[in-house]
């Protein structure tokens, strides 16, 4: 087979890490909330609550001094307190896990992409604007599944994210160098080195060598201009890759996943069925170097008995086959999905 179960032990600490993760997750949403803060200003001899509502300091009143806006303000500021209160506590029980999870083996994921997700899921673009494609999405997958893949199958030294160019970022939660740089700046608040390459900026790389690659469908004809280059001004620039759209059009399938590091990270990746398809018609592609088309097919198959063992609420029938066009679907004639 192309993956193993994990142990009765294994699953049990991989559940809780990653329910108490999302539990952190939460606890970090809705403190939050709490930023910025509530604040006594005089105004002509009359005090007024102001609330500060972004970095660059703009506020609003929330009117004159009375018991109802000392209500507001106490109960913020016990608010407050309550929430960092939970989200530190819950900070310490994900360190624990994480200290379990390299003890039993299930810290699978390279470190510098756990920290990539968690960067982006904090400022709100893992998902909505971004989804991990390649191999690294089979981590995603096997997280579900409590299983391992076979580790032939995910060694790798880039991560892919597949920009859905049809979306927006939404300025208020990012900072400067975000709002100017994208996925490039937030690179670079994980690790310093991070630099385009030169040939091709589609793509950078760190100090040690690790890759992270921006991706995009290409326009349809491919000489057709409109629409966004780039996530953000001075961001990578993603490269444009045909059929991608087979993926970006799929439902997304959420996980957590857990880093080397044993700290777990969400991550968004495409549909399973919609990766197998993908993968299996990129190795046909005759322009396509013998070894990754080999990877690439043995990949599919390997996610294609993944879905047939534990993923029986995505079927491999002929409603999930008409996802995809025709062409495609000739491919897998015959074998429904099993490649």
């Amino acid at each position: 087979m192309a993956f193993s179960e994990l142990s009765p032990n294994q699953l049990r600490v991989a559940i809780d890490a990653r329910q108490t993760y999302e539990a952190y997750r939460e606890a970090r949403r809705q403190a939050v909330q709490y930023a910025g803060g509530l604040t006594w200003k005089p105004v002509n001899g009359v005090e007024y609550l102001i609330k500060v509502i972004n970095r660059t300091g703009g506020n609003k009143s929330l009117g004159p001094r009375s018991p109802a806006t000392e209500r507001i303000h106490a109960e913020f500021v016990s608010g407050k307190v309550r929430a960092k209160e939970r989200e530190a506590g819950l900070e310490r029980a994900v360190s624990e896990f994480a200290g379990m999870s390299r003890q039993l083996g299930i810290n699978r994921v390279p470190s510098i992409v756990t920290a990539t997700l968690r960067k982006l899921d904090n400022y709100g673009l893992l998902g909505k604007n971004l989804m991990v494609i390649g191999t690294n999405a089979l981590y995603g997958y096997e997280s579900v599944a409590g299983v391992q893949f076979d580790s032939g199958l995910l060694a790798t030294t880039d991560v892919d994210f597949l920009w859905d160019a049809r979306t927006t970022l939404k300025l208020a939660l990012l900072d400067d160098e975000v709002a100017e740089a994208g996925v490039l700046a937030i690179l670079r608040k994980i690790d310093k080195t991070f630099e385009p390459v030169r040939h091709s900026q589609f793509r950078a790389v760190n100090k040690d060598g690790f890759y992270v690659d921006l991706v995009k469908q290409m326009a349809s004809p491919p000489w057709k201009k409109g629409g966004p280059e780039r996530l953000a001004a001075k961001d990578l620039t993603p490269s444009d890759l045909p059929n991608i759209k087979w993926m970006l059009s799929s439902e997304k399938f959420s996980s957590i996943v857990i880093g080397q590091d044993g700290q777990p990270a969400p991550m968004v990746a495409p549909d399973p069925r919609a990766f197998a398809v993908y993968k299996q018609w990129l190795s046909k592609q005759s322009d396509r170097e013998p070894d990754k088309q080999r990877r690439d097919r043995l990949q599919a198959l390997a996610v294609v008995e993944l879905l047939q063992a534990k993923f029986p609420h995505l079927p491999l029938d002929d409603n999930a086959e008409r996802m995809f066009p025709k062409a495609v679907r000739q491919i897998t004639k015959g074998s429904k999905f099993s490649l």
